[in-house]
């Protein structure tokens, strides 16, 4: 029989439970992945050094304890180890043996959860609409590069054969473009792959180039497990989302990109309910993506820049997908972050 404490372990919301100089004496998994801190690291540290809230004060605790009553506080911000922000509810009840118990229901991953699964379901439709399109343009383009091809054979002078050179070129670029659009053209081949492997893959092909100057940190979790993927279409994803970023940065003072990797428990993709994920943030200081375009930008042909296409994100969605994960984006003005989730075993 479980006991109470694995029981916790399988709930979807931060368990926390603390003494009476406000110290932590317990973390349950959903609380870890919540403020990024092992329980090895956190039982004894204060709880205002790892959250922080306008409303869960120490005097509202003192009061609860002393007073043995609950309180709640509802949809508000909670700071979480000082780097980033979440929308919670946050329940307060004090405890036999002197102690409090903080839950804390993320409601940003619950909105986050179901704008996943909208999204999944556009997208589907999206694609499916690109492909139709991408074969209709497919078949006349074979009959115009066909024709070209006879064309240049009863041509005489080079500067016509020239032009039916250009046709030829013209149409296969196309072509290309077309398949591209229709993403991988190949299911992925799992193998156990080291998720800092394909990082650092990526880092020598994107960052040995001279002109590329950015101040490149890894903050990468050593414990973090190998995980079933296809080792070529995991590089191709990161290498989509890094080009953007460098792209991103490209006149910033200190251009700056992160690649940060952690172990996440019982996180939910489309439903699913994963035991262990990898989490991969790709975070850059960079202009941002307009507001206008960033529930979009998993679309093909989106983009926020001039010459792009709009395919290099559609591409890495497709693949995370194909891994049975998700990739999110979180963008304002001077930060945009990239999460991909990747279970670590595809059998689950």
């Amino acid at each position: 029989m479980p006991s109470p404490l694995d029981i916790l372990d399988q709930v979807t919301f931060a368990v926390l439970v603390i003494d009476a100089d406000f110290k932590l004496s317990y973390l349950n998994q959903a609380a870890e992945n919540l403020i990024g801190l092992s329980s090895d690291f956190g039982v004894g540290k204060s709880v205002f050094t790892v959250i922080r809230n306008s409303e869960c004060t120490p005097k509202l605790l003192r009061e609860c304890l002393e007073d043995y009553r609950e309180a709640t506080l509802r949809e508000t911000t909670v700071s979480v180890n000082s780097h980033r922000n979440v929308l919670a509810n946050i329940s307060i009840s004090p405890m036999p043996g002197n102690e409090i118990l903080l839950e804390i229901e993320q409601l940003d991953r619950i909105l986050r959860i179901s704008r996943q699964d909208n999204m999944r379901i556009s997208q589907a439709a999206s694609k499916q609409l690109a492909r139709g399109m991408a074969h209709e343009i497919k078949n006349p383009l074979g009959g115009i590069r066909g024709a070209a091809q006879l064309l240049k054979n009863e041509l005489k002078l080079p500067e016509q054969i020239e032009y039916t050179d250009i046709i030829i070129d013209e149409t296969d670029r196309l072509r290309s473009l077309v398949d591209r659009m229709l993403g991988p053209n190949q299911l992925p081949q799992f193998e156990s792959v080291n998720i800092h492997e394909i990082l650092e893959r990526v880092n020598r092909l994107m960052f040995t180039d001279e002109n590329v100057q950015v101040n490149l940190l890894r903050d990468y979790d050593p414990s973090v497990p190998a995980i079933d993927g296809d080792f070529d279409q995991l590089i191709q994803a990161v290498v989509n989302i890094i080009t953007n970023a460098i792209d991103a940065v490209s006149h910033v003072d200190e251009p700056t990109i992160r690649l940060r990797t952690r172990i996440e428990h019982h996180f939910t993709i489309e439903g699913h309910v994963y035991p262990m994920i990898v989490h991969v943030a790709i975070e850059d200081n960079g202009r941002g993506i307009p507001p206008e375009i960033q529930e979009q930008i998993f679309y093909p042909l989106v983009s926020d820049k001039a010459d792009g296409t709009g395919l290099g994100l559609a591409i890495t969605q497709s693949i995370v997908a194909a891994h049975h994960g998700v990739v999110v984006c979180e963008s304002e003005p001077g930060s945009s972050k990239f999460h991909i989730y990747l279970p670590v075993n595809q059998a689950t």
